[in-house]
C-alpha cells in the first residue's frame, strides 16, 4: 500500500504517515471528502422544491428564465472544472479546496437573503445569476479535486471510493429537499442556507488539517497536450453522454413541483416524490461495481443513456399511460438507476481514452486522473445547465394558459423533447465512442496495481477498474510534453 501510493502520488508522503493513516481506525480524509459531499450536493438540491415558487409567485419570474438560473450552477462547474482539471495539481489541491470552500459558504448564504429582494425583479433575478454561477464554480472546485486524490490516496480501491463518493452524492441530492423542508417549518427560508453556509466555512478547519500538503515544485512536472484531448472523439462522444444523462435528470427541476402542483400535489409532498429518484440511484450505484466485472464500461454508459429515455418517456407520460402522478413515482427511479450506469464507469472509461492517447505514458498517470475527474464534472454539469434550460423554454413555447391541462401538455413536450435527445446521443456514442469496438489490450502491469499477474489473469476480458485503469489500446501517438 505504501509503496503503491507513494508511486502515484505526486506529494511527498513519507511510509510514516501513510502508515499512521493505515493504522486509524477512521480514514480522516474519506469522511472529510463524503461528509463534503454530500452537504455540497444537498446545497444544490434544497432549492429545487422552495426556489421556482418564491421567483414565479413573488418575484413574478419566468419559467424560462427559473431555467437560466438553475442552469448557472452547471455552467460554473462546467468551464472550472476543465480549468481544474488541467491546474490542480500546479495550483495545489488543498488550496483550491480551501478557496471554493470559502466561496461556496458566501454564496449560500447570499441565496438566503433572495427573500428580501423579492419586491425588485431585476435585482432578484441579478443576485440568483451571480450566486448560482459561483456556487457552481466553487462546487466543481471540491469536487473534481476529491475524485483526483482517490488514485493517489486510495491506490488500492479506486473504484470502491469512487462508489462510496458518489453514494453520499446521491444522499446529498435526496436529503436537500428534506433538510430544506426541516429548516424552513422550524425557522424559515432564510435558515436553510445560513446553516448550510455555517457548515462550509465550519469545514475549512478539518480540510486543512487532514489533506496532504500541497506539493509546490508541481508545475516543473510534465502536463498533457490539450490539443491532442480537445480533438479526440472519444473524448467528446463520452462526454456528450454524460452531458445528455444529466440534462435528462435535470430538465424537471424548474417545472417539476409546478407541474405537481396540477395533481394537487404541495411542494412539500413534490420534495419527498423526488427522492425516490435518489434512492433508486443510491441502490444501483452499489450494484454497477459488479456489473463491471462482466460488462464492458462503455456497453453499460449506453444502456444508461437508453434506460434515462425510458423513464423520460413515463413520467411525460405517454398516450399509452394514464395521465396520473403515480406515472412519475414509476419513472423517476429509471431515471435514478440510468445515473448510476452512467457515473460510476465514467471516469475509469476517461482514463482508458486518455491511456489510448498518450500511448499508456507511465509518466502521465497523476495528469490523467486528474484531467479524467475535470473532464466528468465538467459534463455532467454542462448537462446540468442544458436539462432546466430546454425544459423551462419548451414548457413556455406550448404552454397556451395555466389550466391544469395546458401546463400538463407542456411537462409532457418537454419530456418528450429530452427522451428524443437521449436516444439519438446513445447512437452516436455507439459509434463515436467505439463501443463496438473489440475490447482493450491487457498491459501486464499486475504489481503496479495492487494484484498479482495470476489475479489479472482471471479478470481478462472484464472491467474491473484496478485492472485497466493503466491498460491501453494499439499504440496511437507519443507523448507531447507541451500543453
Amino acid at each position: 500500500m505504501a509503496k503503491a501510493a507513494t508511486e502515484y502520488s505526486d506529494y511527498d508522503i513519507s511510509d510514516d504517515s501513510l502508515g499512521r493513516i493505515n493504522r486509524s481506525k477512521i480514514d480522516k480524509p474519506l469522511i472529510c471528502f463524503c461528509v463534503l459531499n454530500f452537504f455540497l450536493n444537498a446545497a444544490v438540491s434544497v432549492i429545487a422544491p422552495f426556489y421556482p415558487p418564491l421567483a414565479k409567485d413573488k418575484a413574478h419570474v419566468s419559467v424560462s428564465t427559473i431555467g437560466y438560473i438553475f442552469g448557472l450552477n452547471p455552467i460554473g462547474a462546467f468551464f472550472f472544472s476543465l480549468v481544474m482539471g488541467k491546474k490542480m495539481s500546479q495550483w495545489g489541491r488543498r488550496r483550491c479546496m480551501l478557496i471554493g470552500l470559502v466561496i461556496q459558504s458566501a454564496v449560500v448564504v447570499a441565496f438566503g437573503l433572495l427573500d428580501f429582494m423579492t419586491h425588485n425583479k431585476e435585482l432578484f433575478i441579478t443576485v440568483s445569476l451571480v450566486t448560482r454561477f459561483l456556487q457552481g464554480a466553487s462546487r466543481a472546485a471540491y469536487s473534481s479535486i476529491s475524485f483526483a486524490y482517490i488514485p493517489i490516496l486510495w491506490p488500492d480501491s479506486i473504484q470502491k471510493k469512487i462508489s462510496i463518493l458518489e453514494t453520499l452524492t446521491g444522499l446529498g441530492l435526496m436529503s436537500g429537499p428534506f433538510i430544506g423542508a426541516a429548516l424552513d417549518a422550524l425557522f424559515g427560508y432564510q435558515m436553510i442556507f445560513y446553516t448550510l453556509g455555517g457548515i462550509f466555512f465550519i469545514a475549512l478547519i478539518p480540510t486543512a488539517i487532514f489533506l496532504p500538503e500541497d506539493d509546490h515544485s508541481l508545475n516543473k512536472k510534465q502536463t498533457l497536450n490539450s490539443k491532442r484531448v480537445i480533438r479526440n472523439r472519444q473524448i467528446w462522444s463520452l462526454g456528450l453522454l454524460l452531458t445528455m444523462m444529466s440534462a435528462g435528470t435535470t430538465f424537471i427541476n424548474p417545472i417539476f413541483s409546478i407541474h405537481m402542483k396540477c395533481y394537487n400535489m404541495e411542494e412539500d409532498v413534490a420534495s419527498l416524490l423526488l427522492g425516490w429518484l435518489t434512492i433508486s440511484y443510491i441502490i444501483c450505484i452499489n450494484i454497477v461495481p459488479k456489473l463491471l466485472q462482466c460488462i464492458d464500461k462503455k456497453i453499460i454508459l449506453t444502456f444508461g443513456l437508453f434506460c434515462s429515455c425510458l423513464g423520460d418517456l413515463i413520467i411525460a407520460p405517454l398516450g399509452i399511460f394514464p395521465n396520473k402522478w403515480f406515472m412519475t413515482m414509476i419513472g423517476l427511479p429509471f431515471i435514478g438507476i440510468a445515473n448510476a450506469f452512467c457515473v460510476l464507469p465514467a471516469i475509469p472509461q476517461y482514463i482508458d481514452y486518455l491511456n489510448q492517447i498518450f500511448n499508456n505514458d507511465q509518466s502521465l498517470r497523476l495528469p490523467i486522473s486528474d484531467l479524467s475527474s475535470g473532464l466528468f464534472i465538467s459534463f455532467y454539469s454542462l448537462g446540468t445547465f442544458v436539462g432546466p434550460v430546454i425544459g423551462g423554454i419548451v414548457y413556455d413555447a406550448f404552454l397556451v394558459d395555466q389550466s391544469n391541462e395546458a401546463q400538463m401538455t407542456s411537462f409532457q413536450r418537454s419530456s418528450y423533447t429530452m427522451a428524443g435527445l437521449q436516444a439519438i446521443m446513445s447512437i452516436l456514442f455507439i459509434f463515436g465512442g467505439d463501443v463496438y469496438a473489440p475490447g482493450y489490450k491487457r498491459v501486464r502491469q499486475g504489481e503496479n496495481i495492487g494484484i498479482s499477474l495470476e489475479e489479472e489473469d482471471e479478470y481478462e476480458g472484464s472491467n474491473k477498474i484496478g485492472v485497466q485503469m493503466f491498460s491501453s489500446t494499439q499504440p496511437n501517438v507519443s507523448h507531447d510534453e507541451s500543453s
